[in-house]
């Protein structure tokens, strides 16, 4: 046998073995993704995660391993945890802190940046002066909002679209959270029913009440506002939606 024919040989079993050992490899990481997947779906229905964010969610999972890609499979299965485990474990509390609220925030942008890529940007502004970890909110106050203007906002525009978080103190004794978004409008979003007063999104109507219920508590009656934003020719550029706490001091988050 020649030499050049050895070496082919030599040279295909090694591909062959390499091949291998990195499909057992692969096919293992494939089994972890999928325990983890299994275990994240658990925790979401009893945290009563919104379905349709988590199906999603779980499909880019999924893609992005058939693609291997697993460093992005990765990434993306670590963030879903956190922010699920964070919300499973604030569930039953009736107020968090500011920091914590914001925390659980982020881990939402992340997952939806990884999903719409440059389609969607989503920026936060907070007040410095705010000290985030000694004041208290009701846990994801904001998140249904900023996935409402996302969906109904943002995804049936054409081109690139912006969601811009501030929050600040609107007075002394209360803080603010703004949510603007450059949106289609409500009424392009809800052509059916144009006086709808807010877009609907699983979770809102709860989240309304517990922001009310919340601000009572603490006895105020503070409202929430929306406003359909238009150009000069009256066409709809977005909405944004004006959300009033009571300003409320918490223990610090050592979690």
């Amino acid at each position: 046998m020649s030499f050049p024919l050895v070496l082919c040989v030599i040279l295909s079993a090694a591909v062959c073995l390499w091949l291998g050992y990195a499909n057992i490899k692969l096919r293992k990481r494939i089994t972890v993704y999928a325990q983890q997947i299994t275990e994240l779906q658990d925790i979401a229905w009893r945290a009563q995660m919104n379905p349709h964010f988590l199906h999603n969610c779980l499909n880019n999972i999924n893609a992005f391993i058939h693609q291997l890609d697993p460093k992005t499979a990765s990434s993306y299965l670590t963030c879903l945890s956190r922010l699920l485990r964070n919300i499973l474990e604030h569930s039953d509390k009736a107020t968090i802190t500011l920091a914590r609220e914001l925390d659980m925030l982020q881990q939402y942008i992340k997952l939806e940046n990884l999903r719409f890529g440059a389609d969607v940007e989503i920026n936060v502004s907070v007040d410095e002066h705010l000290q985030t970890d000694t004041l208290a909110v009701p846990p994801l106050f904001i998140q249904p909002f900023l996935e409402n203007a996302i969906l109904h906002g943002i995804l049936p525009k054409q081109g690139k679209g912006n969601v811009n978080i501030s929050i600040s103190l609107s007075d002394p004794s209360t803080l603010s959270c703004t949510i603007t978004d450059d949106g289609v409008g409500r009424k392009k979003a809800n052509p059916s029913d144009p006086t709808t007063p807010l877009r609907r999104s699983m979770g809102m109507d709860i989240t309304r009440k517990r922001i009310e219920l919340f601000n009572r508590v603490n006895g105020k009656s503070l409202p929430l506002t929306i406003d359909d934003l238009r150009d000069d020719n009256g066409a709809g550029t977005g909405t944004s939606i004006a959300i009033l706490l009571v300003l409320v001091s918490a223990e610090p988050d050592f979690d």
